[in-house]
């Protein structure tokens, strides 16, 4: 099975967004961290996605959005999504 594109954008100071990446890392569930920090033109992208708020982690799955996604939600998506882990 192929897995799924992951892609994280927030912040490494952001408490959310470590508690996903923890989360993604403890499945050993392949990502890409996109961080606002080092690269301010995804705050523009994540506030496009969000309706102009800039909410992180906002979570890309293949071609689905999550905004500040619970766990239990962010398992059911990649799980959904066919990550395996």
């Amino acid at each position: 099975m192929r897995e799924p594109n992951i892609a994280v954008y927030g912040s490494k100071t952001c408490e959310d967004t470590q508690r996903t990446l923890r989360l993604l890392a403890s499945r050993h569930i392949a990502y890409e961290f996109k961080d606002v920090d080092d690269f301010p033109e995804f705050n523009d992208y994540i506030a496009g996605l969000n309706g102009g708020k800039r909410v992180m982690p906002t979570i890309r799955i293949n071609n689905a959005t999550f905004i500040n996604p619970s766990e239990q939600e962010l398992e059911e998506a990649v799980e959904k999504a066919g990550a395996t882990a």
